[in-house]
């Protein structure tokens, strides 16, 4: 699939390994808090996302990202140089 260029399973490789080796560890501020341990590694991630962008209403992987302005924010608010009270 790699070679052949399928993007989407590509990007579905990609998720899972994130996934596994980097959402999964607990390497946030809130890592000694026992709610936040409760929560999965998807809702881990939606509530980093939530803080990074906070005046755009994230809660949705699926609805929420397909016009594109949730990713710029986020690449925006993560750009070097920027200085961030959630980083």
């Amino acid at each position: 699939a790699i070679v052949d260029g399928n993007l989407k399973l590509i990007l579905g490789l990609i998720w899972t390994l994130i996934l596994h080796y980097s959402i999964s560890m607990p390497m946030w501020e809130d890592e000694g808090d026992e709610d936040a341990k409760k929560l999965t590694p998807k809702q881990r991630l939606l509530g980093w996302i939530q803080n990074k962008v906070p005046q755009l209403p994230i809660t949705n992987f699926h609805r929420d990202w397909r016009d594109g302005k949730a990713l710029g924010a986020l690449v925006d608010n993560c750009a070097p140089g920027r200085t961030s009270k959630s980083s």
